[in-house]
């Protein structure tokens, strides 16, 4: 890879700046009561993932009212709450107790900031300062901190993307995607024409050699 060609890294975050294995059953443990409603957000997750809904409230809103419609007797209402409440600050807490970033993550970020390339992270979820905070990642490392529903769709959405973009004045060609998901970060990165490095496929080995020497 020429780093030469490149002005801008977009990071994914779960997965990618850590290994979040065990995650996801972490997080029902945590809110056993309420483990049917994380099985019925993922559902609807997975069912608005590429849609445009414009910008943040416009996401939501389809997330929670999804989520509703797949759950009997989970009002739009309760929905946002369990969410707002309950499931984020959840996966913040957790971060903090058992997760800390990939060997290579700060050298990697120093390495951009010192070659001049822009740092972008771009996540599915919300509550981005605090996880890197519970990760005991410097979010001033990040030249940008955004989400994908922030944008106005889940990824792979392509409008999101290129809302993302186009704010901060970056074009695809020079712009390199790294993610641990082909079919949502990839298929985020090849919507737009952008590189697509996968940590999980590609090691991040070979993408840091990239950046310092």
């Amino acid at each position: 890879m020429n780093k030469e060609n490149i002005s801008a890294v977009i990071f994914d975050l779960d997965g990618t700046l850590y290994d979040n294995k065990r995650l996801p059953i972490r997080l029902v443990l945590a809110d056993i009561p309420n483990m049917f409603v994380l099985a019925t957000e993922r559902k609807a997750r997975k069912a608005l993932m590429g849609i445009d809904f414009g910008d943040a409230s416009g996401t939501y809103d389809a997330l929670f009212a999804k989520m509703a419609e797949l759950k009997k007797g989970l009002t739009i209402e309760k929905a946002r709450r369990w969410y707002q409440d309950r499931y984020m600050p959840a996966q913040v807490a957790l971060l903090a107790m058992y997760y800390t970033p990939r060997p290579c993550v700060d050298e990697l970020l120093s390495a951009l900031k010192d070659a001049g390339i822009k740092t972008l992270l771009y996540t599915d979820y919300g509550h981005a300062k605090e996880k890197l905070e519970a990760l005991n990642i410097d979010p001033a490392m990040f030249d940008v901190i955004a989400s994908a529903p922030k944008m106005g769709g889940l990824k792979p959405c392509k409008e999101s993307i290129t809302r993302l973009l186009e704010q901060n004045g970056l074009t695809p060609d020079t712009c390199l995607m790294v993610g641990d998901r082909d079919d949502t970060d990839g298929a985020a990165a090849q919507s737009v024409g952008m590189r697509f490095y996968n940590v999980k496929k590609e090691g991040w080995d070979g993408l840091l050699t990239s950046f310092i020497n």
